[in-house]
């Protein structure tokens, strides 16, 4: 991704040439403006919050892809990031801007504010650009509380499609301004500010997972059922776990797993995947890319068993409770 960084407001008015004052007079008044526009937004019954909401999960996803960065949380989904951080339901707010366009918005209700995020919309409805008040925060060790950079120095980043310009996302950089109720009643030097701004183009096209991740003696027979926009969560080799790291060299199976599995041997080879895209469409998806193969199981979870060349395979579809993510195992045992 490309980044772009615009440091605190002074050294933006040294560079520019223009004075503090008479910037600060024009934000107030694109701040008012902005406030006057925004209104709380109903929404669809059973309600949603933003982060639940089909349409909005496929924009934040069809923008981000699965590229993964350290914002609200440490080295996780971007795209997840930005969901976490417009969940709260009661804070949905829409501002209708004079040209068409659209800032939908909200908050992470258990930060106060704190981390919040917004998309930006033209008169269609099409996705221009996502902000998103962050810390650069840090992966959290063990049980300490991940390093962020304190509230009153928050950055603002932006991201944008391929060959948009940043001053398209002006609107973003208003309503970051915008404090949430809880965050505006603190003391003037305890607020929070947003001390730098950040724009990234995305590249949404690139694969959530590479090549290296490929686990040793899979066969290239069957790359062509990995999908490219998911995560990796797991693999296996003659047996013992490679990923997640942590648990690399262990085996394969639990007891409790193998006794579920009864004769079943273990497969020489096995990678899971986590893909946030709808199951049906993931159902349908496999239909094509196994085809010929047979087709066991309903709702949360179905089975594709198949041959090729390589030896028996099967790929593993499963919902779990009927969350937001589907988990794909492809298993490979080899012809001896």
């Amino acid at each position: 991704m490309n980044i772009r960084l615009i440091y605190p407001l002074l050294s933006l008015c040294a560079a520019l040439g223009t004075s503090p004052f008479a910037l600060a007079q024009t934000q107030a008044t694109e701040d008012a403006a902005f406030v006057a526009a925004t209104v709380p937004v109903s929404v669809p019954s059973p309600p949603l919050s933003l982060n639940e909401h089909p349409q909005i999960r496929a924009d934040v996803f069809r923008l981000l892809g699965y590229a993964r960065g350290s914002y609200t949380q440490g080295d996780t989904l971007i795209a997840l990031q930005v969901l976490d951080s417009m969940r709260s339901l009661e804070h949905i707010q829409r501002t209708m801007l004079p040209d068409g366009r659209s800032v939908l918005a909200s908050i992470d209700a258990g930060t106060h504010g704190v981390r919040r995020a917004a998309m930006l919309f033209d008169p269609q409805r099409k996705l221009l650009a996502l902000g998103l008040v962050n810390g650069h925060c840090q992966a959290a060790i063990g049980d300490a509380v991940p390093a962020c950079l304190p509230p009153t120095h928050a950055v603002l980043t932006v991201f944008l499609p391929p060959g948009t310009d940043d001053e398209s996302a002006a609107p973003l950089l208003v309503w970051a301004r915008q404090l949430p109720a809880m965050l505006a009643q603190a003391a003037p030097g305890q607020r929070q500010s947003i001390a730098a701004v950040e724009y990234i183009t995305t590249r949404p096209g690139q694969p959530g997972w590479e090549a290296r991740d490929v686990p040793p003696g899979f066969p290239a027979s069957l790359q062509h059922l990995l999908l490219p926009d998911a995560e990796l969560t797991g693999s296996s080799s003659g047996g013992k776990l490679i990923a997640p790291a942590g648990l690399a060299g262990l085996p394969m199976r639990t007891p409790t797993e193998a006794a579920e599995a009864g004769d079943e041997p273990l497969p020489d080879v096995s990678i899971t995947l986590r893909s946030y895209a709808d199951f049906h469409w993931i159902l349908n998806t496999y239909a094509k890319l196994a085809k010929g193969a047979q087709v066991q199981g309903h709702d949360d979870k179905v089975v594709f068993t198949g041959s090729d060349p390589s030896g028996r395979y099967t790929v593993t579809l499963r919902e779990p409770e009927k969350k937001d993510s589907v988990f794909i195992t492809v298993a490979s045992w080899r012809t001896k």
